[in-house]
């Protein structure tokens, strides 16, 4: 257990970071937290949902974390627990924009008064904020993914299968999307239902919270909607490119056919007309110019080629 605690104006702020049973212990003996949630923070199949007791609410969000090494955006868990005095995060520590926003508070005196002097509520609306601030950036990296698949698509004369780089994309839109769009019931419950903790007036706060987080969810159904779009287009022109590679074997194998044909038949070990005249090479040569012209016009007149 890595813990790091924030003081100021008669609050406190601890951030935890890779969460232990040595942490367990320490919330039990110093906060009596309900042994269920201390479980759940220690799980690692949590889901987004608010605990309400007489003197604290325990609330887990989650947010989307790149891993590099799969190219995949995987969830991570922040655990709080929000009493009327204090705020308490947990998280692996993978949450970059938050130990950052703690970072800032810690070596900053105005950033200390700016988001911990006005109380708990308005320091966990900060919180949620940049945590929501930092999946911007994320989708404007996909919105610039997607122009570029595009050109890939569209305008680069020679065709590539792009259905590895599509799926990727499309299987992070949706990762991100999964991550998030379940956390609204959470912020609704804490604009409306615990005024003991949250008091009316700080509505406008959380309803920004819920714009930003619908604003995301939104791009995230346009980002995946186009991405749809480019592996149809992506599939139908491979498809088409496929479908003029067996058109040319194929005119190839018409055209060899009589000629085949032909030629199998000057071959066979039997007395054949005109096999002794001297310009019996001259004929078939005709024969087979012949033949591969007529097939050649019925292609044409008939639009095959």
């Amino acid at each position: 257990m890595k813990l790091s605690e924030l003081n100021h104006n008669g609050y406190r702020w601890i951030n935890i970071t890779e969460p232990d049973k040595e942490m367990v212990d320490y919330l039990r003996e110093k906060f009596h937290f309900h042994p269920l949630d201390l479980e759940d923070v220690l799980s690692k199949f949590g889901y987004p949902k608010i605990d309400a007791y007489q003197d604290y609410l325990f609330i887990i969000l989650q947010f989307p974390v790149y891993a590099p090494e799969r190219r995949l955006y995987k969830r991570t868990e922040l655990d709080i627990f929000f009493g009327r005095d204090y705020l308490i995060t947990i998280n692996s520590g993978s949450l970059v924009a938050l130990q950052n926003f703690f970072e800032t508070c810690q070596l900053d005196e105005l950033a200390r008064q700016k988001f911990m002097g006005r109380g708990i509520p308005l320091l966990l609306y900060e919180i949620v904020d940049a945590m929501l601030d930092q999946v911007f950036p994320v989708l404007n990296q996909k919105s610039e993914l997607i122009f570029r698949l595009e050109e890939e698509i569209f305008e680069t004369p020679e065709l590539k299968d792009m259905i590895q780089e599509i799926m990727i994309l499309k299987r992070n839109i949706i990762n991100i999307r999964r991550i998030l769009a379940p956390q609204r019931a959470v912020l609704v419950d804490l604009q409306n239902k615990y005024r003991q903790f949250i008091p009316a007036e700080l509505n406008i706060y959380f309803d920004d919270i819920l714009d930003k987080k619908d604003k995301i969810i939104s791009q995230l159904d346009t980002a995946s909607a186009y991405v749809e779009v480019l592996n149809e287009a992506n599939e139908a022109l491979i498809s088409r490119s496929t479908n003029k590679i067996i058109k040319v074997l194929a005119v190839f194998s018409v055209l060899a056919l009589p000629l085949t044909m032909l030629l199998n038949y000057y071959g066979m070990n039997v007395r054949l007309p005109l096999q002794n005249n001297p310009y019996i090479l001259t004929y078939i040569n005709l024969a087979l110019l012949g033949m591969t012209a007529l097939m050649i016009g019925i292609l044409v007149k008939k639009r095959w080629l």
